[in-house]
């Protein structure tokens, strides 16, 4: 805490330095022993004589140079256990050089011998891994060093010239300017390096994300190379061509193994002629490929050329009858819009011909004419039950996404429907095995249970308990709402039409009620099958709505 009473900040923790440094430290270790090892082997020329006239303290030579070769060896050995602490190794590192290289300079005669040169290249070494503010310390460590041997050496009764104080100076220039220029280089070429870095993971984001994207398209895309080579395809391209061990060369001539020869050879006449006429800008033609039964396969093929010589091209093949699968669902679409637009229109003329025709009614004594306005109320009941239908699916609702009790929901809706359908209770039989509630829209619920009950009233019996209603918990905590019945069932043929729109088998159905319970089920995460009862029990058809977990 400040005398303000604010927190003070903690600063946050050294990053770990990048691989290129630590890769950098390595090899400087490395260097080290090898530095060392060489210093060794001129014992044995001193020993022969070829080297006593340069080394003014040949023990101390000989104790430093295995003593520095020891730390090297340490320093290498125990180096991935201290990157954590990254600057803090340099800097031992460093001065362990500096201090070693300077006593073997003054136990090899001085600034005069070879040695010099190591202490400099041991410092551009270690300004390569360093900041700014670190090099130039370094550099002047090196320095002072340098002045204090230069020193030592004019000293009275060294016997060694005056002069060495001004190659003391120069080495020291010498330092800082290798040190700085270095660090300087290093640090650009970090900065680049880091840029670089960068751009590849950028880059490799952005191909996994256009693979990935490729891969999912249903048109079949392909890259050729300039070569006639391919580069890549995707999934949708082998289904296309045909199963093939390798993408084969587009180039005239190459073979083709494995099947979808024939595609293949169509498609590399497609890419020699636009080779031939429009290599570079953007095409588009027709390709007739063999399907896997022997039928014409029309295909739609888009060149996406480049215009660099020898560039890459982009070939996509469009499968023409999913084209056509899609303007046939968009014509449909339009049609469920118009039909919804006309229903709401037909309602109102509707309700008025009811209306007068119930009029009528009530003024005819003859009982053919009777009969005749009978039929005509039954018929407009009937159209008005097929624009309601019309006009649900396509008016429907975001669905709300509540928890039902069933219990409460059942007692207050059955009664609604009995006395709307004048069916007789005890027809219906509910049987709760769950307390637990059902995730779904109540309005909704309220639809599905009215048309699969009314299904069922029009095919079960009328004994008692033909139809059921049971809300159980199966395996796995699975929740099921049965509603079933004691009539004949579906066939089997007509098992996978049962929820297609405007299929019925009453000759009074609209054939949208299983169409509108399967789309308000899936409007609120449900499903809803068919299932077929056993033979021999009472219920021998049921439709099973499984709602999504409470």
């Amino acid at each position: 805490m400040n005398t303000r009473g604010d927190p003070v900040p903690v600063p946050e923790p050294a990053a770990l330095p990048a691989d290129s440094y630590r890769t950098a430290l390595r090899w400087l270790a490395t260097a080290r022993v090898a530095m060392a090892l060489v210093l060794l082997a001129f014992l044995p020329l001193q020993e022969a004589g070829r080297f006593a006239a340069e080394l003014v303290d040949p023990p101390l030579f000989e104790r430093v140079a295995v003593a520095y070769l020891l730390a090297a060896i340490l320093y290498l050995s125990t180096l991935h256990r201290f990157y954590a602490h990254f600057h803090a190794t340099l800097v031992v590192h460093a001065l362990t050089d500096l201090f070693a290289l300077s006593a073997l300079m003054h136990a090899a005669g001085g600034l005069r011998g070879g040695v010099v040169v190591l202490l400099i290249a041991a410092l551009a070494g270690a300004a390569v891994v360093s900041t700014r503010r670190m090099a130039a310390s370094f550099a002047a460590v090196a320095t002072l060093l340098v002045l204090v041997e230069a020193g030592w050496s004019v000293l009275p009764g060294n016997g060694t010239e005056a002069g060495l104080m001004l190659m003391a100076g120069l080495v020291g220039i010498a330092c800082f300017a290798t040190a700085m220029i270095v660090n300087w280089l290093a640090i650009r070429l970090h900065a680049q390096e880091e840029i670089a870095r960068r751009r590849g993971e950028d880059l490799r984001r952005q191909l996994a994300v256009t693979s990935r994207v490729v891969a999912e398209l249903q048109q079949g895309v392909l890259v050729v190379g300039g070569d006639g080579e391919v580069r890549t395809m995707n999934p949708a391209a082998r289904a296309l061509l045909g199963a093939v061990p390798q993408p084969p060369s587009l180039a005239p001539g190459a073979p083709v193994d494995g099947d979808g020869g024939g595609a293949w050879a169509a498609l590399r006449r497609a890419y020699a002629r636009w080779r031939a006429q429009a290599a570079g800008r953007s095409a588009e033609s027709g390709l007739q490929l063999t399907g896997a039964g022997g039928d014409a396969q029309p295909i739609r093929l888009r060149f996406l050329g480049t215009d660099e010589p020898g560039g890459d091209t982009v070939m996509i093949l469009e499968d023409q009858r999913l084209v056509e699968e899609r303007a046939q669902q968009l014509k449909l679409a339009s049609m469920g819009r118009l039909s919804a637009s006309i229903a709401h229109e037909v309602r109102n003329p509707l309700a008025a011909i009811r209306h007068a025709n119930g009029l009528l009614a009530e003024r005819l004594e003859d009982p053919t004419l009777a009969r005749l306005a009978r039929i005509v109320e039954d018929n407009t009941v009937r159209i008005d039950r097929i624009v309601t239908d019309v006009l649900s699916i396509a008016r429907r609702e975001r669905a709300s996404d509540e928890t039902i009790d069933l219990a409460p929901f059942l007692k207050g809706f059955l009664p609604e429907f009995l006395a709307a359908s004048g069916a007789d209770p005890q027809r219906i039989a509910v049987h709760l095995e769950s307390a637990r509630p059902v995730r779904f829209d109540p309005n909704h619920l309220r639809q599905v249970l009215l048309n699969l009950l009314a299904n069922a009233m029009r095919y079960a019996s009328r004994t008692p308990g033909a139809i059921s209603i049971e809300w159980r918990e199966r395996d796995s905590h699975r929740l099921e709402l049965r509603i079933a019945d004691d009539g004949p069932g579906l066939p089997t043929e007509m098992l996978e039409h049962a929820f297609e729109p405007f299929f019925t088998t009453e000759s009074r159905g609209t054939g949208l009620g299983l169409y509108l319970a399967r789309e308000l089920c899936s409007a609120n995460a449900a499903t809803i099958r068919y299932q077929a009862g056993a033979p021999s029990g009472r219920h021998r058809s049921a439709f099973v709505i499984e709602p999504q977990p409470g």
